[in-house]
């Protein structure tokens, strides 16, 4: 598979720490750590371990972008083979200090939404697939284009591997984002025991 993708680029494990930077700044209020963690403080510190380990877990089995070297926006990319990240996954590519920083602060609390989106993505794609598993532009920089720009460049090659693409989010204004790109909806429901809503997305092989 391709390293070089026209117009963005593909980052090395030099780059962990600002890629967790820019991704925890974009995921401050997503809905799912609004859920969670209402303390402000509490979400900060939980934001950041959570992308820390889809980071970290996402260099080691997947491929990760940047929209250029100033790194406005980062979209990590899994191939289906590879996921889901089992615990032993888990322990090959992510430091113990990750993990145990997110179980101190309460990161079991998402575990059985996780473990449901988990489910859905294997029931609704259990074919050969990309998997976007997380994409955030830094707050200064949103509204400005950057995630379309981050993502075509991938989703022009899946077109040309033959590769359809699968993604949930919790956002419904994402959605709307993924549409404009292709994605359709292939499940929304609320995650039982929660009030949160995921939507489910499929982009298709082109013929």
């Amino acid at each position: 598979m391709s390293a070089e993708l026209e117009g963005i680029l593909r980052l090395d494990k030099s780059h962990i720490n600002s890629a967790v930077n820019v991704l925890t700044a974009a995921f401050q209020n997503y809905s799912l750590l609004n859920y969670y963690y209402p303390d402000e403080k509490t979400k900060k510190i939980i934001a950041h371990y959570f992308v820390s380990l889809t980071v970290f877990s996402g260099f080691r089995y997947g491929e990760v972008y940047a929209t250029s070297p100033n790194l406005e926006g980062i979209a990590v990319w899994i191939p289906s083979d590879k996921y889901p990240i089992t615990f032993f996954r888990l322990l090959r590519s992510v430091p113990l200090s990750v993990i145990f920083g997110l179980g101190r602060y309460g990161g079991n609390k998402m575990r059985y939404l996780g473990e449901h989106l988990d489910a859905a993505h294997q029931h609704l794609a259990p074919f050969p697939h990309w998997f976007l598993q997380m994409v955030g532009v830094e707050p200064r920089f949103q509204g400005k284009g950057y995630a379309s720009k981050l993502l075509r460049p991938m989703l022009s090659r899946t077109d040309e591997e033959g590769l359809p693409c699968y993604l949930d989010t919790l956002d419904e204004h994402n959605a709307l984002l993924y549409e404009h790109l292709g994605f359709k909806v292939v499940d929304k429901a609320i995650v039982p025991e929660t009030n949160l809503t995921y939507w489910a997305m499929l982009r298709e092989k082109t013929s």
